[in-house]
């Protein structure tokens, strides 16, 4: 039985939380960006999640790793990858850039870990996945319109590619997580953060020294940064990975940027035609990539 047919109720409200916390995650970005710039809102959210976390596991009998366990090493990677740098370039981004436009250009992300899985590990891309990334970059270019074609240095050019550039480091941090070591979810997600706070702490910390703003608004949506996307959507990730496996996971590439677009559409900004045009293109592009890689796993078989 397929890890989707076996998903019950359970599952699909578990998916429907994250989805919801990670499409909206954008439009509280904006918001947060009022008391913070991107390096302090990144380190508090990152610092934040990874108390509450790590009060979490040791509550529930569980501990993270002794200084010398090799395991850190791969805190590192997954807290640069996975966290610091993503959460410190998606904000940059949106001083320039509806959130909108940022969920949906992250919606870039699976097809660039197929790319990836390609150079790094043995799940080389057929005819079919090769296809699916092809079109998904026609709706990214779609997406951020003749900028991207004249190469022009614009200030919302350059933040579209810092989002994009945050999909890379989501693309690498799932590579490097197919290879790290078994260990608790909630213990892989608490060390995880430690290190990506650890990672942001140094200009994190100037930032909110220098820069940071007295907005009572703006720190309530920092404080929900560090509550829902990160530290719950960690522990929900984790766990439906576990339960309903990745196939049913991947399900939130389709419903997260069409969250972010709604949410973008509701805060009233000014979207145009291109952003709805190109999510439609990048989702194709995805189950194109989704069917090669499933045609590509059944002929593996044996």
């Amino acid at each position: 039985m397929s890890p989707l047919r076996a998903a019950g109720p359970k599952e699909w409200a578990l998916l429907g939380v994250l989805a919801a916390t990670w499409g909206t995650a954008f439009a509280f970005i904006s918001f947060a960006l009022d008391a913070a710039p991107p390096g302090a809102l990144a380190f508090a959210r990152l610092a934040l999640a990874a108390i509450m976390l790590t009060v979490w596991a040791y509550a529930i009998g569980e501990k993270l790793p002794g200084f010398k366990d090799k395991r850190w090493l791969w805190f590192i990677a997954l807290g640069l990858f996975g966290n610091a740098l993503p959460f410190t370039l998606i904000p940059w981004g949106q001083q320039f850039i509806p959130s909108a436009v940022a969920g949906i250009l992250l919606a870039f992300m699976p097809l660039m870990t197929v790319a990836m899985a390609h150079v790094f590990t043995d799940e080389k891309m057929t005819k079919i996945t090769t296809l699916g990334f092809g079109v998904g970059f026609a709706g990214v270019v779609v997406l951020i319109g003749p900028a991207a074609l004249g190469g022009l240095v614009a200030g919302d050019f350059v933040a579209q590619l810092a989002v994009l550039g945050a999909a890379l480091s989501f693309a690498m941090n799932v590579v490097i997580a197919r290879r790290a070591p078994p260990m608790h979810p909630l213990v892989s997600a608490a060390g995880m953060l430690v290190l990506a706070a650890v990672w942001t702490a140094p200009y994190g910390l100037l930032d909110l020294i220098h820069h940071a703003r007295p907005n009572a608004a703006g720190w309530a949506a920092a404080l929900w940064l560090a509550i829902g996307p990160t530290a719950l959507g960690s522990v929900i990730y984790m766990r439906l990975v576990t339960t309903a496996g990745a196939g049913f996971l991947s399900t939130t590439n389709y419903i997260v940027p069409v969250v972010a677009l709604g949410a973008g559409l509701v805060l009233g900004e000014a979207i145009g035609l291109s952003a709805p045009l190109g999510l439609v293109i990048i989702l194709v592009g995805i189950v194109i990539a989704r069917r090669g890689q499933r045609a590509a796993s059944r002929s593996g078989q044996t």
